[in-house]
């Protein structure tokens, strides 16, 4: 069963993105090309766990894709709601093009967890 792998592939993503950001946000601001003023820092921080936390959903899901299948949905709904907004913050010109590159993986996150999803049946 490949949903095991998809799901700690995207536990993994999710981790790797978010805790850079958790632990250097000035470092990972300056990487993404994002101006971010010591309060934007916060909510830097805050998406950060939000991400690394989601990240850690992604790991129940694959120990147990059957018993946590409602928050597969979840996963794909915010996933689609945050390169949303990094698409339109790209095309605005705030920031630039390496976070839209990134959010790509979400898109492809996006379509296999709608796969998985149909897959698992309670």
């Amino acid at each position: 069963m490949y949903h095991r792998a998809l799901f700690n592939a995207a536990a993994m993503f999710n981790l790797a993105a978010g805790i850079p950001l958790l632990v250097a946000p000035g470092f990972m601001a300056v990487l993404l090309s994002l101006e971010i003023k010591p309060a934007g820092t916060l909510f830097m921080q805050l998406t950060a766990l939000a991400i690394a936390g989601f990240g850690v959903i992604y790991g129940l899901i694959a120990r147990d894709p059957l018993r946590h299948r409602p928050y597969i949905l979840l996963g794909v709904g915010l996933k689609i709601g945050f390169v949303g907004f990094v698409c339109a913050y790209w095309f605005l010109g705030h920031i630039g093009v390496l976070l839209p590159a990134l959010a790509a993986g979400d898109v492809i996150f996006s379509i296999l967890f709608l796969r998985a999803y149909r897959e698992i049946y309670p």
